[in-house]
């Protein structure tokens, strides 16, 4: 692992990033968040159903426990007040499946313990929940636990932030977010979209699916006013242009084609300064036969789903809506 590239002033790896990027990695990574912030904690404990007050007293009489061996199998994570509830939470990235462990640890369970809860949180958007033998069976998609945290207030907490930047780099999570839609006038911009397929935007948590610019007035481009492409988004990094370079690893494992990582890395450096900025990395994009527009008019409830007046920051659309636009626009 490269930790620091030389030239460089410092490594722009955090914690997270040195415990790999396998499903004991993220596993560790979780259970240390849970640890170390009580909100986090209290916000999961809550998803999960259980009704907990966020309180000092509460926090110290939970453990969390990774890699428990028991005689059933090693459990990825294991947190338990013993008067209240006890976890079991089984970790899967990628293709990795659940398969015999859906009751492999139904035995493991203190029988003294009023609330039992079993947890696989897979990279599979999958929201069943069962009960067996008097204990709960979540499955839930580790998208869907990076939503629970994906607020404001942990914009504050470093912590959290490097948890969520480790995530999302290393493990390709993408949120229900599908197409982000966001107004490009700045000359500058407007260059890094169309020669180096790269958008930049102040720091953001989040992961859409595609982007897709829209042209203002200001802009005066040849295109005209609206949205005329739409580009997959392949890859998402939060860092200051001046550290691209020790990003080329995790650049080139976006996509194959050498030509565009170069592009990219231009595009990064394109007005380079020393702010910290998210970029998002895009495939070249499709260009739409005929620009889709605002929402026009005064009328009440104008934009629904769509976009109108100004574009808030991180506003995104569903695809379904997207291609209503398209075909209306036909």
């Amino acid at each position: 692992m490269l930790i620091k590239k030389a030239g460089h002033p410092k490594t722009v790896l955090n914690r997270f990033d040195l415990l790999g990027d396998d499903e004991k990695a993220l596993s560790k990574a979780f259970a240390f968040l849970l640890a170390s912030e009580p909100v986090a904690l209290f916000d999961f404990l809550r998803y999960l159903g259980i009704r907990i007050k966020n309180t000092k007293e509460n926090f110290k009489n939970i453990s969390i426990v990774t890699e428990y061996n028991r005689k059933e199998g090693r459990i990825d994570i294991e947190t338990k007040y013993d008067e209240w509830f006890q976890i079991f939470i089984e970790s899967k990235v990628r293709k990795n499946k659940v398969l015999h462990q859906r009751t492999q640890y139904l035995n493991s369970f203190d029988p003294n313990i009023p609330e039992k809860f079993l947890c696989f949180i897979t990279q599979e958007r999958d929201h069943n929940k069962q009960k067996a033998e008097g204990i709960i069976i979540h499955y839930v998609g580790w998208e869907d636990i990076n939503l629970i945290f994906d607020t404001k207030y942990w914009l504050t907490k470093p912590l959290m932030k490097e948890y969520l930047s480790f995530s999302i780099k290393n493990y390709n999570m993408k949120y229900q977010k599908e197409i982000l839609i966001q107004d490009l006038s700045e000359p500058n911009e407007i260059k890094r979209f169309k020669e180096f397929n790269v958008y930049r935007r102040p720091e953001t948590l989040g992961s859409p699916l595609y982007f897709a610019p829209h042209f203002t007035n200001y802009a005066n481009q040849e295109e005209g006013v609206g949205i005329p492409y739409l580009s997959k988004i392949l890859g998402i990094l939060t860092l200051k242009a001046s550290d691209i370079e020790n990003f080329e690893t995790d650049i080139k494992n976006f996509t194959t084609n050498t030509p565009l990582v170069n592009d990219w890395i231009k595009g990064v450096k394109l007005g380079s300064d020393n702010e910290t900025f998210t970029y998002f990395f895009l495939d070249k994009p499709l260009k739409l036969t005929k620009n889709l527009q605002k929402d026009g008019g005064r009328k009440q409830g104008r934009g629904k789903d769509w976009i109108a007046a100004m574009i808030p920051a991180n506003r995104c659309v569903t695809f379904s809506e997207f291609t209503k636009r398209l075909m209306q626009n036909n």
